[in-house]
């Protein structure tokens, strides 16, 4: 069902922490879409992680990864870049559960309750495509609680990717506060227990951010503290959507546990525009746009796009801080590459108050820094 679109070629990854670089020269560029920004890129949190794909005759890769004021110390908030983990981690779940005999898989019904609440049956598959397709909140929050928050931390850090850290579901999502219970088609309880070991980011810089910010309808004179919210590192998004594009990259123990067919699925429901997704609501809504859920190359325009580019990402979008983890494929014109960026857009510095420069600064600034990468890969 899900094509694989690439061979498994051995792969050579050269990680090359080169601060004056490609993505400098793009920054200097005198579009003000990008000037704007790069002049004041401390007050903006910036970090980039861009990925060079070079081919030798047989096909065989090799990445070059530059990077600009990548910190994994440095907190941003993560928002819904952190639902990349918790599908791929979800998949790796159901493959645990069907060794142990137990009938899961990404298409079989599923029942999700919480005591007198009820959702209607639907499949992970349902979930899977909500999430990539419009970032949805409420599926989401399900697949947290069929994973469990420890399963989840403990997995990312036996991977190596330690600075990601899950505290918390998603908002808004009028059911946040339930603990879904997750039955398969055979009436047997496949979620997780809901206990949780609440992690504290305390050796993190930037962990009060703002002047202000907004609690209750209230504004209070005081930062907003991240000290227990989500928490990931730009380094480690980028290497998750690595381990999806490329898993043969990374040794056994560093990649997730997934099959060849799981990692066609998630390359599937990565890449997808809104557009596609054929028999759902989203389709006759104008709200989701072809680019919805795209902040590269497509994220400043709204009308029909070149379907020849595919952006395979997971973005965020929170609390003034503007995420995007990509892999970008043109297949007509055999152009590749990685992007990863965010970027901070606060002005007035009270956090919560939905006053923020995404659409004039942020998503602009996104949109044309990809734009400028993928011309600098067709020369």
């Amino acid at each position: 069902m899900y094509k694989l679109f690439f061979s498994l070629l051995p792969v050579v990854f050269l990680s090359c922490s080169i601060e004056h670089n490609q993505i400098e020269l793009i920054l200097k560029d005198p579009n003000p879409l990008i000037k704007n920004v790069y002049q004041n890129n401390e007050k903006h949190n910036l970090q980039i992680l861009y990925t060079e794909i070079k081919k030798d005759s047989a096909g065989h890769p090799e990445l070059i990864e530059h990077q600009f004021q990548v910190d994994d110390t440095k907190y941003f908030y993560p928002a819904s870049t952190m639902k990349l983990p918790i599908v791929v981690l979800t998949l790796q779940r159901l493959n645990e559960l069907r060794n142990e005999s137990i009938n899961a898989d990404v298409d079989s019904r599923i029942s999700i309750s919480f005591d007198d609440t009820k959702r209607e049956e639907e499949t992970f598959t349902d979930l899977i495509a909500k999430i990539f397709l419009v970032s949805d909140n409420s599926a989401s929050n399900v697949l947290i609680n069929f994973l469990g928050y420890d399963y989840f931390n403990e997995q990312m850090k036996n991977i190596g990717l330690s600075n990601t850290v899950l505290n918390h579901k998603f908002n808004p999502d009028p059911f946040v506060k339930n603990n879904w219970n997750v039955k398969n088609d055979e009436g047997i309880t496949i979620s997780s227990s809901s206990a949780q070991t609440l992690i504290e980011h305390n050796k993190t810089s930037n962990l009060k951010q703002g002047n202000a910010h907004i609690s209750n309808g209230e504004k209070k004179k005081a930062p907003l503290d991240f000290r227990f919210k989500n928490r990931s590192s730009l380094r480690d998004l980028d290497g998750v959507i690595k381990r999806i594009i490329y898993p043969e990259l990374f040794d056994e123990k560093s990649r997730f546990n997934l099959t060849d067919d799981d990692y066609n699925f998630l390359r599937y429901w990565m890449s997808r525009f809104t557009y596609e997704d054929i028999g759902r609501e989203y389709i006759q809504d104008s709200t989701y746009f072809d680019s919805y859920n795209k902040f590269f190359i497509y994220g400043d325009i709204t009308s029909r796009i070149d379907r020849k580019i595919r952006v395979y990402n997971k973005l965020g979008q929170a609390y003034g801080t503007l995420t995007d983890i990509s892999y970008i494929k043109n297949y007509e014109d055999n152009i590749e590459f990685f992007l990863s960026a965010t970027i901070y857009v606060n002005d007035n510095e009270i956090m919560n108050d939905d006053v923020y420069e995404y659409d004039d600064l942020g998503i602009p600034f996104l949109a044309e820094l990809a734009r400028q990468f993928y011309k600098f890969e067709e020369e």
